[in-house]
Formats: structure tokens, C-alpha cells, sequence
């Protein structure tokens, strides 16, 4: 029986009604728009937002107090010295946001001081936290020392629970592992001043440390926090200790101790921090703190309630669309949804309950456009061209139109089902692009759609038809090459298809250099099965890239070893200078004519524990790309001025010392300014310290190099070019620079005798030297042949093993008593 119009129009007021319903429902109950619900969240909460109670302090490790009281961690010896100051100020509580869970070994005495000052204080809780989670391992409690627990009057624990999307929103008033023995931090501070909340199940019996695989969270609370305006009031923990905090600023407050100076502690990211801020995690104990001195607490809407106010909206939408004109349809669902987001802000603001309205807000939106299409007869093909969509969108890269990862892992997968003995050979390229030698990277243009999309096309070209061609991600594409019979015929056509590439590519008005880093796995020999044919070949990539290589890199044995040893020298290299692992040496520089010693180089050493000795030669490059030589290289200039001062202390007569500065170090903008300080910190004139700068850091900017170059000099220090003759310098160039001597490369001074054009540059850079006005000094001199030719031909200065090797503190202060 055909229905009438009227009939159908029925028939899907109903599926439309019911569609509304189970799409607002099962939204509610499946949590999918939960990113979109915390969004909401974080706008509506300033709205909110109170005032911070003036109960409420922080002491804060600060970098003021790092910089006049030493590196972190510090010494038991100060928490006790805090303890105590504070227990003559008498707060109500004192916590601790900070974990004591080693002791300290350089101190042992330094733990029981500070367990005594936990027992006169009587009023401190000490930090519990979960064990970072490794796969394999079960979790564990990071609890305090016995004997600090056990003077302390209670312990709270820290433990912050992150959202989907990495802020923090809420806490848990008990957490622990097996039950939830353990109070937060701030209501064990609240309980030990007996002002604790009444919280329903809050007196929780004290049970036995358990280890198990579960941390067992209960009492969650959305946090209120404060208004921006009136952050928490802090004092900084030097100000404290030196008096300059008065007693009554502290009396009768919740004391909250920890970090916040960058890298120490942890930094949180939540809704009540401005863009791309982090919170300090004392910081967010201080608004945990004020919510519950103020008994403001803001609980999550039940799931069923929650649920039956998303279908009461999701119903009353369908009921407006139905009974409305279509003319008004977009406007009533607009409404209704103003109307659900004021809801959910009365119930935060007056019932202190937060109703997620996601949900209902995508029923209001996705409804008018369902019964608008639903009435034009449009509603068929849109679900298929929706359908299509979605479909080429989940293989498909959206920039480049050519196969995701996903089809890749896919045509890879198919390769493990090849298991005859006679099996194909197979490569799987993973390429990436860089174009350091475009305009559009001169003019900073970004990587754009089109561009990848040409890319794509070229290599999709050259690949041939036969061969799989994916978009991986970002700038990095992949070429599956089947069909071949030999392992070697993988490195002929990647090696054919790198040629190719290189090829200028024309884009708009430029030709565009390409400059791809290929790395290539081969089936079956380098991957039992797709991932780990893939991964090999971005394997192969990155070593490729680590090593700026414009040839291809085969995956082997070999670099998957090498890739694994970098990785473990990165992590050690990041530890290094905190654990006192680097060293300091010193070179003799002597003067060519009479040999008596007129400098020291000082050269960076590390002994790793697991490692043992490292040369430069391998960790410098590492340093360099992880970001830590600017860091390094000021803590060498640190030492060597301090070693000199000591030197001079000793009624010694040391020369100058020279110190290298990396090419990362000079585009430092605080460079000048730093060593000044540096400088006068160990008490040093600045004419005994020479700055050695590498050739190609001048020669990258040479206008900046030059205007640092002089207000260093204007400073009274020295400066050196190091490995002089292996960059583009020319005698132009050097005529601008204030310098005061030249270093040439012992590259050149080994082939002394042996190679003609290293001799020949020499002598042209002692001529160079010459016309200058400038000394020259020559590295790496071995045998009396080299310095009599470098003497006979007007060298100043020499250094090397024939003249001495690099040495301790130690044996240059034997060298210099001898020469008293």
C-alpha cells in the first residue's frame, strides 16, 4: 500500500524524533564529544570563578631561591631549616608538594634533622604519589622515608588526574593503591587544622601499603578554580628564610610548599591557565585548597540523570521542527541550543553541578538540517555522498589524494601472506622532503596542500603505475616496490627513483629544489611482518636524516644498533651535566720561539657511568641536536674561569685560558652579556679569557657576528677563530673582525711535509695573519719538522702533543709550580 504524503511526512516525524533521541543519547552515554563537552567546560567556568582565600600561601621553590641557594634538590638540611622557621610563624598546616621518598646519601644526618623538625612542627603532611607506569611493571606508591612518615602528622597524596585532552579539571579527595586510603594533599592539611569538610565516606580506615596493578581513585570533584585575577599569595622560599616574610603573613595559614620554577616539579596544563601556560602542581593544590576551605565543590551530573535531561532536549527538538514552519526551523534549533548551554551554566553557578551539553547541542544542530533535506528530497543522495566521502577520507590523504598510511599498512600486510620459498622480493621506501634550497624557503612560506599535492603527483610519476605510492604524513611518503626477483634490484630503482627527485620541480613562478632523505627496508630479509617492515624503513629514514645523507640508507642490523646506541647516549647526554658527569682538560699553548707557555685550551670530557668515556667528537653532535651544548658550553666557560681563579688564589701565574664557543652558543642573544657575568662571578679580568669561534659561525651572519664580536671585545676579553682554513673567510671578511688571533686547523698542520696544498694554505694563512695584525697559533703539532716549519715562517704560537698533551686541573698546577 503506497503511503500519502502526509503519511510519509509522519513517518519520519517519528524516525526523526526517535533518530534525535538515540543519537543525544547514545552520545550521552558513549562519552564521544567529550573533547567538545571539556571545551564547553573551560569557558563556561569563569564564569563562575571566585575569590581566593587569603588563608591560603604558597612557598615557592623559585628561581630566585635556585639562583642564590644552589641547584635542585636540595639538602634535607634547608626543609628542616623551612620547618622550623615556620613553626615559630605557627600556621594552621603546612603540606609538602614535594616527594622524600630517597634518602639522601651525600647526607645522612640531613633526613634525621628533618624528621625532627617534622615532630616539633606537628602540623606538616608529607606527599604520596603513584610510580610512573612502565609497560611490564606494576604500579607502586613513591611514599615518604619511614622516619619522616612517622613524625609527620599526616600524609596526603598528589596524585593529578588528566582529562582526554590533557588538562586537569579535577581532583580525588582519596587515592591509593588497592583501596583509597589516601587523602589529597590539601584535606589532610584541612583535617590535621580539624577544618576539614564533611564529605559522605570521607573517614576511610587506615589499611597496611599494598602493590598492586590497580590505583584505586574515589570522591571525584570538579576543581573551582579561583578567579585569575587573585591568584594565590606567594612568597618566595629564599624571602622566608632570610626574614623578610613577617610572622603574621604566615600565622594561622594552610603553607603550601613546592615548585615553581620552570623544569622543577610538575606543570600541569588546566582550564584556569591562559594559552599554552602550565599550572605548577602546588599552584593547583593551592585551588584545591581554596574550593575546600570555601566547601565549594562542583560534582559531574549523574550518567542516568544527565541522560534523561539530553532526551528530554533531544524530544523537545523534534517536537519544534515538527510542529514548526521550515522558514523558523533553523532559528528554533538555534535557540534551543542558547537555551542548553544557559542551562548548564545555571546548574554550574547555583547548583554547583556541571551538566555536559554537548550532547543535546549536536541533536539541536544536526536536527533542522535532517528534516530541511528530509523536505526538499535531498536526504538519499546526501547520505551517499556523506557515505563516499567518509570513505575515501579513511584511506585517502586529504593534501596529497593519494593512499593513507592505513591503505599502506593494508598493501603491506599482504606481503605476509607470500610464505612459498620462492616468495618475491619486495622494498618499501619511506621518503622525506626537505627543500633547503627553494626561494620558498628564503621567504618562509609554509608547506601547503598544493605543494604536497604536486609532490605526490611527481613521485606517483616516476614510481610507475605498477608501484604502490601512500602519503604518509606531513612530508613524509612511502613506495611499496613489488615484482622484483633480486634484493638488489630494491637499491637500482630507489636509487634511480633519489636521482629523480632531486630533479628541480616547478612551483608558481620558482623551481623548487627537492632534497629527499630515503631510507628502504626489503622483504622478507628486514621485517618478519608489515610493522616491522615499516618501521626498519623509517628506521633507515631517520638515520638518513641524523646524518644528512643525500644517499639512500638500506636498512640493516647495523643502523638499527647504531639508532638504539644514539637513542641511549641522547638520554644519557640530557642527565649528564645534573649528575656531574663532564670534566674539564686543558692544552698548553706555548710560544713558537721561546716554548714558554703563554695559554691553556680547555677541552669538555664525559664519563658516563654506562657509557664510560665519550669522545666530543660523538656527544658535541648529540648536544647540539637535542638542545643542550648552549647549556653545556656555558657551564665549560663557568668552571674553566673558576679553575683559573683558583689558580691565581694559589699563587700560581696561569696564562690565558681559551674556551671554545659553539656555533649555537654565538647566535645565543645573551651571549656577550652572559660571559660577562660569568666573568665577574669568578673574579677574573675578561683579558685573561679568550672566546675560540668556529669559522662557519662567523660566516653564517656576518653583519651579527661582527657587532658581537665587538661589544665582546669592548669587554677586554680575547677572541680566537678555531679551525681556521676550513670555511669560506676571506681577507675582506677578517678585516672587519675584532680579532686577536688565528687558530689554523690541524688538519693542515699534520700534512706539513706531506701534502703540498695544506702546506700552501698554511702559508697563506700566516700571510693572511700577517697583514692583519693579527697572531697565529697552530693546532695539532706532532714532530719538531712541523714546528720548524711553522717557526721559519713566522708562526707565534704552537699547540699539540709535541708541546703537551691535554691534562687535568691537577697536573697543570704541577706545570705551573715549575714554572715559578
Amino acid at each position: 500500500m503506497k503511503l500519502s504524503e502526509s503519511q510519509r511526512n509522519g513517518a519520519f516525524a517519528l524516525l526523526l524524533s526517535l533518530l534525535l533521541l538515540t543519537v543525544g543519547l547514545g552520545l550521552e552515554q558513549t562519552r564521544s564529544l567529550e573533547r567538545v563537552d571539556l571545551l564547553l567546560y573551560d569557558l563556561l567556568l569563569p564564569l563562575q570563578a571566585g575569590p581566593m582565600s587569603d588563608q591560603v600561601v604558597i612557598i615557592a621553590i623559585d628561581d630566585a631561591s635556585l639562583e642564590q641557594l644552589g641547584r635542585w634538590p636540595w639538602s634535607r638540611r634547608r626543609h628542616a631549616q623551612m620547618l622550623d622557621k615556620l613553626t615559630q610563624m605557627k600556621p594552621a598546616a603546612v603540606g609538602f608538594d614535594i616527594l622524600f621518598s630517597e634518602p639522601q646519601r651525600d647526607d645522612p644526618q640531613a633526613d634525621q634533622l628533618f624528621a625532627e623538625a617534622l615532630g616539633r612542627n606537628g602540623r606538616a603532611v608529607l606527599s604520596v604519589a603513584p610510580a610512573l607506569y612502565r609497560p611490564g611493571q606494576l604500579i607502586s606508591e613513591i611514599l615518604p622515608l619511614p622516619d619522616l612518615a612517622v613524625r609527620a602528622a599526616a600524609i596526603g597524596h598528589v596524585d593529578a588526574e588528566l582529562d582526554l585532552d590533557g588538562l586537569c579539571r579535577r581532583v580525588f579527595l582519596y587515592s591509593g593503591l588497592s583501596d583509597a586510603r589516601w587523602p589529597a594533599l590539601t584535606l589532610a592539611m584541612l583535617q590535621v587544622a580539624d577544618k576539614a569538610p564533611t564529605l559522605p565516606g570521607s573517614e576511610l580506615p587506615p589499611k597496611m601499603p599494598a602493590v598492586s596493578e590497580d590505583w584505586t581513585r574515589d570522591h571525584s570533584l570538579l576543581i573551582p578554580f579561583a578567579n585569575r585575577s587573585e591568584p594565590p599569595k606567594i612568597y618566595s622560599w629564599v624571602d622566608v628564610i632570610e626574614g623578610r616574610v613577617r610572622p603574621t603573613q604566615i600565622r594561622g595559614r594552610y603553607v603550601l610548599l613546592g615548585a615553581t620554577a620552570a623544569g622543577l616539579g610538575d606543570a600541569l596544563s588546566t582550564p584556569a591557565a591562559g594559552a599554552h601556560e602550565l599550572m605548577p602542581g602546588v599552584v593547583l593544590n593551592a585551588h584545591i585548597l581554596n574550593a575546600l576551605l570555601h566547601n565549594d565543590r562542583i560534582q559531574s551530573l549523574s550518567s542516568p540523570i544527565s541522560g534523561l535531561i539530553t532526551g528530554c532536549l533531544a524530544l523537545t527538538v523534534a517536537l519544534v521542527l515538527i510542529l514548526s514552519p521550515l522558514r523558523l526551523g533553523l532559528l528554533l534549533s538555534s535557540l534551543l541550543a542558547v537555551l542548553t548551554l544557559a542551562l548548564s551554566l545555571g546548574l554550574l553557578i547555583w547548583e554547583r553541578l556541571w551538566f555536559a551539553p554537548a550532547a543535546a547541542l549536536s541533536v539541536s544542530l544536526i536536527g533542522w538540517p535532517l528534516w530541511s533535506l528530509w523536505q526538499q528530497g535531498l536526504d538519499v543522495r546526501l547520505r551517499q555522498q556523506l557515505q563516499a566521502q567518509l570513505e575515501h577520507q579513511a584511506r585517502f590523504h586529504p593534501a596529497s589524494g593519494l593512499p593513507n598510511h592505513a591503505m599502506l599498512e593494508d598493501q603491506l600486510r599482504a606481503l605476509e601472506s607470500l610464505t612459498s620459498p620462492d616468495q618475491p622480493v619486495a622494498g618499501l621506501m619511506v621518503i622525506h622532503f626537505d627543500w633547503p634550497g627553494s626561494a620558498s624557503t628564503t621567504l618562509g612560506r609554509p608547506l601547503g596542500d598544493e605543494l604536497l599535492l604536486k609532490i605526490g603527483e611527481r613521485l606517483r610519476r616516476l614510481a610507475g603505475e605498477d608501484q604502490f605510492v601512500a602519503h604518509l604524513n606531513g612530508d613524509d611518503f612511502g613506495v611499496v616496490l613489488t615484482g622484483l626477483d633480486e634484493p638488489v634490484q630494491v637499491r637500482q630503482l630507489a636509487s634511480r627513483l633519489l636521482a629523480q627527485l632531486r630533479q628541480p620541480m616547478p612551483m608558481e613562478q620558482e623551481m623548487l629544489l627537492l632534497a629527499p632523505q630515503i631510507g628502504v627496508s626489503v622483504w622478507p630479509g628486514d621485517g618478519q611482518d608489515a610493522m616491522g617492515l615499516l618501521r626498519n624503513a623509517y628506521t633507515a629514514m631517520f638515520k638518513s636524516r641524523i646524518d644528512d645523507s643525500d644517499d639512500l640508507c638500506i636498512y640493516s642490523d647495523d643502523i638499527g644498533r647504531q639508532l638504539r646506541v644514539r637513542s641511549q647516549l641522547e638520554q644519557s647526554l640530557i642527565l649528564a651535566l645534573e649528575r656531574d658527569e663532564f670534566s674539564l682538560q686543558f692544552q698548553p699553548q706555548v710560544c713558537a720561539q721561546s716554548g714558554d707557555l703563554v695559554g691553556l685550551e680547555t677541552l669538555l670530557r664525559w664519563n658516563n657511568p654506562q657509557l664510560g668515556w665519550v669522545s666530543p667528537e660523538t656527544f658535541i653532535p648529540v648536544a647540539e641536536h637535542v638542545g643542550l651544548i648552549v647549556d653545556i658550553g656555558y657551564w665549560v666557560l663557568d668552571k674553566a674561569c673558576r679553575q683559573l681563579r683558583e689558580w691565581r688564589d694559589e699563587g700560581l701565574n696561569p696564562p690565558r685560558i681559551a674556551v671554545n664557543v659553539s656555533p649555537l652558543q654565538f647566535a645565543d642573544p645573551n651571549l656577550e652579556l652572559s660571559v660577562r657575568a660569568i666573568v665577574d662571578r669568578a673574579g677574573i679580568e675578561p683579558a685573561d679569557l679568550e672566546l675560540e669561534i668556529t669559522e662557519s659561525s662567523l660566516m653564517s651572519e656576518v653583519d651579527r657576528a661582527i657587532t658581537v664580536m665587538r661589544r665582546i671585545k669592548q669587554q677586554g676579553m680575547e677572541l680566537a677563530i678555531d679551525d681556521f682554513g676550513t670555511g669560506y673567510s676571506s681577507l675582506s671578511n677578517l678585516r672587519n673582525f675584532p680579532l686577536d688571533r688565528l687558530k689554523i686547523d690541524q688538519a693542515f698542520t699534520r700534512e706539513i711535509g706531506n701534502s703540498r696544498e695544506s702546506s700552501e694554505i698554511t702559508l697563506t694563512i700566516l700571510a693572511m695573519g700577517r697583514r692583519l695584525g693579527l697572531r697565529v697559533i697552530a693546532e695539532g703539532v706532532e714532530t719538531e719538522e712541523q714546528a720548524n716549519f711553522l717557526r721559519w715562517h713566522g708562526c707565534d704560537e704552537f699547540q699539540g702533543y709535541l708541546f703537551g698533551r691535554p691534562m687535568d686541573a691537577d697536573q697543570i698546577e704541577q706545570l705551573l709550580r715549575r714554572n715559578l
